[in-house]
């Protein structure tokens, strides 16, 4: 897919962002960006079935408070309880997104992810695993778990921690990729039981926006990130198709805090408290953009239709969700008293779906 003017520019700007970082990286960040990693050649998944529907429409939950516990309790009882992701003695992946080492929201809540742990762990399954790979320029991600509190809340909460670069790697041909082709992924992501993707919602300088499809990059290997091909014109569609390596039978999105303009490492912070859940990863997404869009800060959010973002286009295509908001049922709640602004955000997200 041919480059805009725009895209050309800001692609030669990570470029020169990752040039520096490259040149004083450790030997070892060297090693995975010039060379594949060993790793078998599997299959890729079979999309599972959304549990969280009603009447044919995906369910999406927002959230209004300040306890992550409550928050996210009641997130599970609006889209019909966690029992139906049937966790009794499953191995479970919980994916935030751990970019570097700063708080929220460059990286997602520490709280939010011992949450989601702890409710894990007390519905059956057998084994709790917290697990990310960093930015590239932002290894090791070992160092930034400690740093953000990850590990600590994590471990707090009976979970083991992975940095994903340590670990081992599969490779997958999916036949309905075009952009990527093929790639290495995260082996322990791959083999998990249950995946519950919890990435932090933010814009994005280079890729628009992050947040659900984006945060699987993580679980990528370096060699194989969007941002290493970034003068191929096609980052939006290399994020989307690195989803049909795995499918989270849920997904937390992180808006405690929300980046609403600049990122992914630093930018404008807004203190949203509220969380977005949904079975349907594109449906979160969906959701995110309309969020970010409110605010009216990042220009390359507007002048289209939610829908019509590349990364929810390409996943789509996929059939990795939804196509359009149209197919979203929202629910919404609030565990504390809800200021009017989060009553008037809701009303526009509610017309942005309708929209799009």
């Amino acid at each position: 897919m041919p480059f805009s003017r725009r895209e050309l520019f800001h692609n030669a700007g990570f470029g020169l962002l990752l040039l520096p970082a490259l040149l004083r990286s450790p030997q070892t960040i060297l090693r995975h960006l010039l060379f594949d990693p060993e790793g078998p050649l599997v299959s890729h998944k079979p999309i599972a079935a959304n549990p969280f529907m009603r009447e044919g429409r995906a369910l999406v939950a927002i959230v209004y408070g300040t306890d992550p516990v409550r928050m996210l309790a009641r997130a599970l009882e609006l889209l019909g309880g966690i029992d139906r992701l049937g966790l009794r003695e499953t191995r479970v992946l919980l994916k935030p997104n751990v970019l570097n080492d700063r708080p929220p929201p460059s990286t997602t809540n520490p709280l939010v992810v011992k949450a989601m742990a702890d409710m894990v762990r007390a519905n059956g399954a057998a084994e709790v695993t917290v697990a990310d790979g960093s930015g590239i320029i932002r290894l090791p991600t070992s160092a930034n778990l400690i740093s953000t509190g990850m590990r600590a809340a994590a471990e707090s909460a009976g979970a083991r921690v992975l940095a994903l670069e340590d670990e081992p790697w599969v490779r997958l041909e999916p036949p309905e990729a075009k952009a990527i082709g093929h790639f290495y992924f995260s082996r322990p992501v791959y083999e998990a039981d249950v995946v519950i993707n919890m990435p932090v919602i933010k814009t994005h300088r280079f890729a628009e926006f992050s947040c659900s499809l984006k945060n699987f990059v993580g679980a990528v290997h370096p060699r194989y990130r969007p941002s290493v091909t970034f003068w191929s014109g096609d980052w939006h569609e290399r994020i989307a198709e690195i989803n049909l390596a795995v499918h989270p039978a849920l997904t937390v999105a992180d808006g405690t805090t929300t980046m609403i303009d600049g990122g992914p490492t630093s930018g404008t912070p807004s203190k949203t408290d509220l969380l977005i859940c949904s079975g349907d990863r594109v449906a979160v997404d969906l959701t995110a953009l309309a969020l970010l869009r409110s605010f009216g800060k990042s220009s390359k959010l507007q002048g289209k239709r939610i829908s019509d973002q590349r990364q929810i286009r390409r996943a789509a295509a996929l059939g990795l969700g939804v196509g359009s908001g149209r197919e979203i049922e929202l629910v919404t709640a609030a565990v504390d008293p809800a200021p009017p602004a989060f009553l008037q955000l809701v009303e526009h997200i509610r017309q942005e779906l309708r929209d799009s």
